[in-house]
């Protein structure tokens, strides 16, 4: 990637910082911490919220089992024709909420996923929003299934523990800015 790739993306980010809720492309470091408990060679279905530039959405394509579909929510319509630009079999993007999960499983059909990864800025979506999200998130994971969400807070921490059976909570400073990374399990 290069410095004017990022920087141009940077300004993009700013520019629309009511739904990326970020200044800058996430880190390789927060994406590995992100990616980390995704078992790629069993994983078969990875629905990821908010995708922004792609950073994240070329690292899952990068390690992503040949037969792993990856689902893409995208609300930004720049981003998300940006993101349209991938040419993989396996990448499915779609201009549309996070609410949408369902509609666009069922579309492909598709039942329960086994991850959902969040780049989402929770801390400036509206609580019941977020409730929403979170609840569709949680119906649409199989048993077992994980949640990786990254915030720059830990104001929906507390959101995440009544829905999800085990909650994990990691640090990086290597991204800007800092970040916290949930790892939820259904």
């Amino acid at each position: 990637m290069t410095a004017m790739f990022q920087f141009s993306d940077s300004i993009k980010l700013i520019k629309n910082i009511k739904t990326t809720g970020t200044i800058a492309p996430s880190s390789k470091v927060l994406i590995k911490h992100l990616l980390r408990p995704i078992d790629f060679e069993s994983t078969r279905c990875i629905v990821e919220l908010g995708p922004g530039n792609g950073c994240v959405t070329a690292a899952l394509l990068g390690r992503m089992h040949p037969e792993c579909q990856l689902i893409c929510l995208e609300l930004n319509d720049e981003f998300a024709a940006q993101l349209g630009n991938i040419v993989d079999p396996r990448l499915h993007v779609y201009n549309a909420c996070a609410t949408s999960i369902r509609k666009i499983l069922d579309e492909n059909k598709l039942d329960l996923v086994d991850h959902v990864v969040s780049s989402l800025p929770l801390s400036i979506i509206d609580d019941a929003t977020v409730n929403q999200i979170l609840a569709t998130v949680r119906a649409n994971l199989r048993p077992g299934g994980g949640f990786q969400q990254f915030q720059y807070s830990l104001a929906n921490y507390g959101d995440m523990k009544p829905l999800f059976s085990n909650v994990k909570l990691r640090f990086t400073l290597r991204n800007m800015p800092p970040a916290f990374v949930y790892d939820c399990v259904k």
